[in-house]
């Protein structure tokens, strides 16, 4: 466990990391809350999101279990891989609440399913070419799941007021609970190990705000601005 002093020093990069983050991504909001607005209000698509949300995290657990097997697995990383495991699991219950049956991970059932698993693979590409070869895969999965947390808690974030402002019953919060937990934990991991690095986590974050504007373009092609039919269609 970190001294209190470190944990003190962890957080507090996080709060300015985080406070940066929302500063830089200030932009894109405007398009999220109207992606997430006409969403909401057409179950089909709705449902279609909160799938590809349930991808994304069954992506994310699959690749910690992947990387993360090791007989000095500890306790921390368990828990990490089991709720975002639970994460997906969630979403895709809530998915097929809202669709009204059974939904797969198939194109039919996903908004833009190919630049979703695009924007994950690229993201652990960056992740890896950035950090070097030198890097522990330890240390690279502890800076990935710390990025994509940063990213998790920004637009769980805004998910969870438009979903306010439709006045669904719907609820995120425990799931960005979690994901701040998570993100906390990751930070003081890093420093723990010795591995964390500003000017590093910085280019990441860099590299993750363009790799998820091209998500977020192509979920905004897949929702039409006026959808009164509220068809399913494949979207890439």
């Amino acid at each position: 466990m970190l001294p209190q002093h470190e944990i003190a020093a962890a957080a507090g990069w996080l709060t300015g990391t985080m406070t940066r983050f929302a500063a830089d991504n200030d932009d894109l909001a405007p398009t999220v809350r109207s992606l997430l607005g006409r969403t909401i209000d057409a179950p089909a698509q709705h449902a279609r999101l909160l799938n590809t949300l349930s991808l994304l995290e069954h992506m994310g657990s699959h690749k910690i279990m992947a990387t993360q097997h090791g007989p000095g697995i500890d306790q921390a990383t368990l828990r990490h891989v089991a709720e975002e495991a639970h994460h997906a699991y969630f979403m895709k219950r809530q998915a097929e609440k809202t669709a009204g049956r059974p939904l797969e991970y198939v194109a039919s059932d996903l908004l833009a399913p190919s630049a979703a698993r695009m924007y994950f693979q690229r993201l652990e590409a960056a992740t890896v070419r950035t950090l070097g070869r030198e890097c522990s895969a330890r240390a690279a999965y502890l800076y990935m799941s710390m990025i994509v947390e940063f990213r998790a808690l920004w637009f769980y974030g805004l998910y969870q007021e438009a979903l306010q402002r439709a006045q669904h019953v719907l609820s995120l919060k425990r799931v960005i609970g979690e994901e701040q937990n998570h993100l906390t934990e990751m930070a003081e991991r890093l420093d723990a190990d010795g591995d964390r690095d500003d000017a590093l986590a910085a280019a990441l974050l860099a590299r993750e705000r363009a790799l998820f504007a091209r998500l977020l373009s192509a979920f905004d092609r897949a929702v039409p601005v006026s959808d009164g039919s509220q068809t399913c269609r494949s979207a890439s």
